[in-house]
């Protein structure tokens, strides 16, 4: 599903159409099938599953908008109805109660969201989403817990805020606070070749594939991309940053990663920069208690593997 789903929205941009009929895909029509699938969710791994979910839901979408199937639609309307039932009130999230950190929970709730900005499916916990996600944010304007960002880590925390900057005016002075530490982050990440490592000091592989590994500070393809996302993520928020506003940013127009409804992007007033200036310390405070707690638990993790390998 991960490579059908990142070649589907490629031809979708050129107008080409697939060989063969989506076979595996027609599956998950089937309302017992897809039952069957989405019981088997495992909320303990929040972030795995939201991969899959967007999966099956971007191919439904597919199925339904550029196949015309229309037992598509009905299994659709069948995802929307589990996913809604599973949200966690408390965050907005998935897996929050009981299975996962929020962390965790943000960096999968972010994927099964895009479909839900997709088909503009209401969003009833959309003022505990933000309340959850704010906070994750690192000292270094990364949403790596133990600091240096991540490529994934980043564009769900940053994708998340920006469509709940859109979706209802709530808490919007402490979005753009945070979104512009990401901005500041990002711009200190870059390197002279215009690219960007995954995480910053840190060694590169992507889900184990032994030809995306990478030394620590290289830039490679898979997190350049997803930082280059991520910047046109933030030029649709702060209208007043002139090295974002002078790129011409397009997203997907087929709705997988890399997909977004653009806006009118508001100019930003004097009263919207005072009051991101407000919200500074209150942040700065709760990043600083964040990242006590991470070191605290990195200091454990260190002692507990140190005990196993020297039998303490």
């Amino acid at each position: 599903m991960h490579t059908t789903c990142a070649v589907l929205p490629l031809l979708q941009q050129f107008g080409v159409k697939p060989l063969h009929r989506l076979a595996a895909a027609e599956a998950f029509c089937d309302s017992t099938y897809l039952q069957q699938w989405l019981d088997a969710r495992n909320w303990k791994e929040a972030w795995w599953e939201g991969n899959n979910l967007l999966y099956v839901g971007q191919l439904l979408v597919y199925l339904s908008e550029e196949q015309r199937i229309a037992t598509a639609d009905k299994a659709l309307q069948q995802w929307f109805t589990w996913l809604d039932h599973e949200i966690d009130p408390t965050t907005g999230l998935w897996g929050t109660n009981g299975h996962c950190s929020v962390f965790d929970a943000m960096c999968g709730g972010y994927h099964q969201l895009l479909i839900y900005y997709y088909k503009q499916h209401p969003l009833p916990w959309h003022r505990q989403l933000v309340d959850a996600t704010l906070p994750l944010q690192h000292l270094d304007g990364g949403f790596g817990p133990t600091g240096g960002g991540g490529a994934c880590e980043d564009v769900d925390a940053v994708d998340i805020l920006v469509n709940m900057y859109k979706y209802a005016n709530y808490r919007r002075d402490d979005i753009r606070h945070v979104l512009r530490q990401q901005y500041y982050f990002l711009r200190g990440l870059q390197h002279e070749d215009g690219g960007f490592p995954y995480k910053k000091g840190q060694e590169q592989l992507h889900m184990g594939i032994p030809a995306t590994k990478a030394g620590k500070d290289v830039s490679t393809t898979f997190p350049t991309w997803f930082r280059i996302h991520t910047l046109a993520l933030l030029a649709e928020i702060l209208t007043d940053e002139p090295e974002l506003q002078k790129i011409d940013f397009h997203f997907s127009k087929a709705v997988s990663m890399g997909w977004h409804r653009s806006w009118h992007k508001p100019s930003l007033t004097n009263s919207d920069l005072a009051g991101e200036r407000r919200f500074a310390p209150q942040h700065r405070l709760s990043q600083l208690k964040n990242w006590i707690k991470g070191y605290y638990q990195k200091v454990l993790f260190t002692w507990e593997w140190y005990r196993k390998k020297w039998k303490i």
